[in-house]
């Protein structure tokens, strides 16, 4: 693996994507993700970490990990704020109501306290779901309905490595496939 390369390669195709490059560097990415790429969006500059599993994917598989990293990044970065958002408002708004409706008053603190968590997690799994849509969209315009479908069936090659906890929330943040492909091919 050649870091410089993948540098290159992700400039090119961050070119096309209209964003700005992301640094690039070699790290442990978890196995579940079959790009062997992940994005740790920052504030200056997306870092996308390269793994092994990398090198052995074909040329149109690494192209579009590194672009569905970045687009990832990017959506990221734009709406990272709205599942607390939306967490916040229902904990304010249920909290009001607790209060008002509920007896002894002091009831309404564990309802917020219990609320804003479990809301919190809902509203991130329901931003996610949109995350998704949005990134195969972006990549279809760009590159063509191609690449998502690619990544589709690259992803599928590896659900058995996610596991537990993870795998029952990534069941609810993420779209089936049948889904995506049926989104993609009505845009």
């Amino acid at each position: 693996m050649n870091v410089d390369d993948i540098g290159t390669r992700t400039r090119e195709l961050a070119t096309r994507l209209g964003i700005q490059p992301p640094e690039v560097q070699e790290g442990p990415v978890p196995a579940w993700i079959a790009e062997g790429v992940r994005a740790v969006p920052r504030p200056d500059q997306t870092l996308l970490v390269v793994g092994p599993v990398f090198d052995e994917l074909a040329p149109a598989e690494r192209d579009a990990g590194l672009a569905s990293a970045m687009v990832v990044a990017e959506l990221y970065r734009r709406g990272k704020w709205k599942p607390l958002a939306a967490a916040a408002v229902l904990t304010v708004a249920v909290g009001v109501l607790a209060f008002l409706l509920v007896s002894p008053k002091w009831l309404a603190i564990p309802i917020v306290v219990v609320l804003f968590p479990i809301g919190f997690v809902l509203a991130q799994a329901l931003w996610l779901r949109g995350v998704a849509y949005g990134h195969d969209r972006r990549l279809a315009e760009v590159f063509g309905r191609d690449t998502p479908e690619l990544l589709l069936e690259l992803n599928a090659r590896n659900e058995h490595e996610i596991r537990g906890v993870l795998r029952a929330y990534l069941a609810v943040s993420n779209p089936a496939r049948s889904r995506r492909r049926a989104r993609l091919h009505s845009a």
